[in-house]
């Protein structure tokens, strides 16, 4: 039951429409943990987290989604973090951290203002 609510709702954010609101994303988030609970085996439980992340950081870089909806995407990947530094060695974190941060920088308009204005910002005067 819960993967295949899980689908439906992962097929609704990677094709947003213009009367969905940003709740669609939530209830994706909350279906995944759902059915990452009722899992059997860790390695099925994992599955369906990295699931969850990849489906999220996959709408995130998608510039034909909208502006805001690929920055909540951003927002829930970040509530996930958590539970992926729980199912990987640190090293492997910081690698998946690496990624989604610098594709967070390329992809979503107020980090790449920001890490703009933090570049600036260090740069010494002459």
């Amino acid at each position: 039951m819960y993967l295949y609510q899980l689908a439906c709702y992962e097929r609704a954010i990677r094709a947003q429409n213009h009367h969905q609101t940003l709740d669609i994303i939530n209830c994706y988030f909350n279906s995944g943990l759902q059915a990452a609970q009722q899992c059997q085996t860790p390695a099925a439980r994992e599955k369906v987290y990295f699931r969850l992340l990849r489906t999220l950081e996959e709408t995130m870089c998608d510039l034909l989604m909208s502006e805001h909806w690929r920055i909540h995407c951003f927002r829930v990947i970040k509530i996930l973090t958590p539970i992926i530094f729980e199912l990987v060695d640190t090293k492997q974190y910081e690698a998946i951290m690496a990624k989604l941060n610098a594709l967070a920088t390329y992809f979503l308009p107020t980090q790449q203002f920001q890490a703009a204005t933090s570049a600036a910002s260090t740069k010494t005067p002459r």
